[in-house]
């Protein structure tokens, strides 16, 4: 039988299905299916479409001359809504389904809805160890460009899909280190787009109040449209040392003594109970120790007689 007859019926069958089961049971009962068939082959046509999109934009360098465009239209919906009257509250237009949430707010329907199709990374400064980013630039955006060049965040949260502005304005607590601080904290500059429509660039010594209140308020303050973020050069491996430690007390010392060690890039402790506890420590470096490579870890747990153990 020809492929495209086999997928035609199969599709025929699947519809009919459908109509006599009903959509709801379907999605509830077998969403394997719908996973499979539809959202797992848009997921990848997306994620395609959007890191080509990303690259195409940075290699033309199209994205500061947009970026100028695009402020001025967010400044235009916010003037065109303090001259209706101001009637309600206004709230960023992005849809429930492109955040990392299953909440879909129900406030977006009552609010004025402020349009913020800010999605790239306007520059990377290696001089001065900058990045210069849109708010919807997310995690994967960035580490995909910045290792490419040999450099990445000091603070880099593990989700590929968060993006700088959710980040900063309220969900950067995720991740966290000894020796950068949390994801606010390696920001230099942000710049927003206020409740009267003026735009503001704030440093720690330009509207510095502005600054420091930004991190963690959730859009209150207005519309993040830019910021900028250190970066750090970027190694090619990591070294990590594993230490069971036995004690509370113990535990939280080694813990304090390694996140004092400025040596230290990757400090992490991971307890299984009150009185038992491994702590990793990580070392980035480009010396490769081939006897080391891919070793499995074989202390999970402290185990008596078991003190280090080695991944390379």
């Amino acid at each position: 039988m020809d492929p495209a007859v086999s997928l035609a019926v199969c599709a025929l069958l699947f519809l009919l299905w459908i109509r006599v089961k009903g959509l709801e049971f379907v999605l509830i009962h077998q969403r394997w299916v719908f996973v499979c068939l539809f959202l797992l082959p848009l997921s990848l046509i997306f994620d395609i479409y959007y890191y080509v999109r990303a690259w195409v934009v940075f290699k033309l360098s199209s994205a500061p001359r947009l970026h100028e465009q695009r402020v001025r239209d967010i400044q235009k919906q916010v003037r065109e809504w303090k001259e209706q009257g101001s009637k309600t509250f206004m709230c960023t237009g992005r849809p429930g389904w492109l955040t990392v949430s299953l909440r879909v707010g129900k406030y977006k329907k009552t609010h004025k809805n402020i349009m913020i199709n800010m999605m790239d990374i306007l520059e990377v400064d290696t001089k001065k160890q900058i990045v210069r980013v849109e708010p919807l630039v997310t995690m994967g955006q960035v580490t995909a460009l910045l290792n490419s060049i040999g450099w990445t965040l000091p603070v880099l949260p593990e989700l590929d899909d968060l993006t700088v502005g959710g980040l900063i304005m309220g969900t950067g607590i995720e991740t966290s280190s000894h020796k950068y601080g949390l994801f606010q904290h390696i920001c230099t500059a942000y710049e927003l787009v206020l409740a009267d429509g003026s735009f503001v660039r704030c440093t720690p010594s330009e509207n510095s109040d502005l600054f420091y209140a930004v991190p963690w308020s959730c859009g209150t303050l207005g519309f993040l449209v830019a910021a900028e973020i250190r970066i750090i050069p970027a190694k090619k491996f990591v070294k990590l040392r594993f230490e069971p430690v036995r004690g509370l007390e113990a535990i939280c010392d080694k813990f304090k003594l390694e996140s004092q060690r400025q040596e230290n890039h990757f400090v992490e402790g991971l307890l299984y109970s009150l009185d038992e506890a491994v702590i990793m420590t990580g070392v980035m470096t480009d010396e490769l120790e081939p006897s080391k490579v891919g070793q499995g870890v074989s202390c999970c747990r402290p185990q008596p007689g078991r003190r280090k153990a080695w991944l390379g």
